[in-house]
């Protein structure tokens, strides 16, 4: 076991200026992709200790060629992942919870609508929403909340109007009678 580690090392050391030929040749693409070239190194660096395994000498192939096809296939291989519109999307993704400032504001405390996404605080506004219009339904006339409703759903006096067959003057009376009552339930 001692002797066959102290021959991997041996031809780590004479066949490790492929992969340094390799990461040269392959170095825009990494670039251009944001491929880390620690990760790339360390990738060919795992297909070459593969190519060193898998080799067979009864193939009549060169232990260099070989190599050299293993660690620039797999290159090749990671290249075209990190190339592809899913890993560009990634790459040019921004983390909501990162730290970009460094002073512990975050993307999402940038962004945010003051807790407008916040799922709990979405459910109480609900609740508190419904617990007005309810308490609205109650105080008002059929009349009045059929008109309340046509305001709330954006009609305006002359829609309104023709929809319940009243005149404008009446629809205005309606209004000022529910803008009144609304404001005493507020202040309650």
């Amino acid at each position: 076991m001692v002797k066959e580690n102290e021959q991997i090392d041996t031809l780590y050391e004479k066949y490790k200026y492929i992969v340094d030929i390799l990461m040269h040749k392959y170095h825009k693409a990494a670039l251009k992709y944001n491929i880390d070239l620690k990760e790339l190194e360390q990738e060919a660096y795992y297909a070459f200790t593969d190519a060193l395994k898998t080799f067979d000498e009864s193939k009549n192939a060169l232990l260099s060629t070989f190599i050299s096809l293993c660690v620039a296939r797999r290159l090749q291989k990671i290249i075209r992942k990190y190339s592809g519109k899913k890993a560009q999307t990634l790459n040019n993704a921004y983390s909501l919870d990162y730290d970009y400032n460094e002073d512990g504001t975050t993307l999402k405390d940038v962004i945010s609508d003051d807790y407008e996404f916040e799922p709990l605080n979405n459910l109480t506004l609900k609740e508190n929403y419904l617990e007005l219009i309810n308490k609205i339904k109650e105080s008002l006339s059929v009349s009045e909340y059929e008109v309340f409703c046509y305001i709330i759903n954006g009609f305006d006096y002359q829609t309104i109007a023709l929809l319940t067959n009243h005149n404008t003057k009446q629809i205005d009376n309606t209004i000022q009678r529910i803008k009144h009552k609304i404001r005493d339930i507020i202040k309650e």
